[in-house]
């Protein structure tokens, strides 16, 4: 894969982004990019692929390999605006903020809230109503006397019940709590980043999520490395979900 195929040369000279994907070939796709003067002076580049990884699927690559390939393409593109696509998940967007990410886009909170699930601050998805044969943790009594007080505008109008609800009006009621929960997670990690007080707020608020090893390397590598970087790329990730 020494040059890009022919129909992907046509879209070099237009409003379009030159993409890759993270996994084994990610150095092929890097280089490829390197190598079209066109594809390169364009002032954005997006990564893909990250989810099917992070989820496991088949042949997917390491946790520790995710990082190693995140970290080279923050690394080859200093010069670019990076974008990630499938960046939606509480725990995740600590990732995409400790990597200087300038924006992510994701249906994650949308898809969750189809199958019943809801977000919690700085935790996981939960189960919060029975809808087909999803499956997934249920919420703890201490998780739902929180979420009892969740200021979110879909828990102020109907409570945890209208989040229970089946049809449309239960789907809308999860996907609103769903978005706020992650534009107030974008909004509290890009404070304390700010504020240089990540390294102990991210310890007491992220409950143990199965990236938590991944966020803690990258603490210890970003925030001493990169974190002229981290300042000068870092946007407000709540501006990029909204959108």
């Amino acid at each position: 894969m020494s040059t890009p195929p022919p129909e992907c040369l046509h879209y070099q000279d237009d409003l379009n982004i030159p993409f890759v994907h993270i996994g084994n070939y990610l150095e092929r796709h890097i280089n490829v990019v390197k190598k079209n003067q066109k594809l390169l002076m364009k002032p954005w580049i997006a990564l893909g692929g990250i989810v099917p990884n992070l989820l496991r699927a088949p042949q997917a690559i390491s946790h520790s390999r995710i990082l190693e390939n995140l970290l080279h393409f923050c690394q080859e593109f200093k010069n670019q605006k990076l974008h990630v696509f499938g960046i939606g998940g509480t725990a995740t967007l600590h990732i995409a903020a400790l990597l200087g990410i300038h924006s992510v886009d994701s249906s994650g909170w949308r898809n969750r809230a189809a199958r019943g699930l809801i977000q919690l601050p700085g935790t996981g998805e939960r189960v919060i109503a029975d809808l087909g044969n999803w499956r997934g943790r249920r919420l703890s009594e201490d998780e739902f006397n929180q979420l009892k007080n969740c200021p979110c505008p879909a828990c102020r109008q109907h409570g945890v019940e209208g989040l229970k609800a089946s049809g449309v009006v239960g789907f809308s009621n999860r996907a609103t709590h769903n978005l706020w929960v992650l534009l107030e997670e974008a909004r509290l990690i890009e404070e304390h980043l700010l504020a240089r007080t990540y390294k102990d707020w991210y310890k007491e608020h992220l409950d143990n999520t199965m990236y938590r090893p991944l966020i803690d390397r990258l603490v210890e590598t970003s925030l001493s490395q990169y974190a002229g970087a981290i300042d000068s790329r870092l946007i407000s990730l709540s501006n990029c979900l909204e959108s």
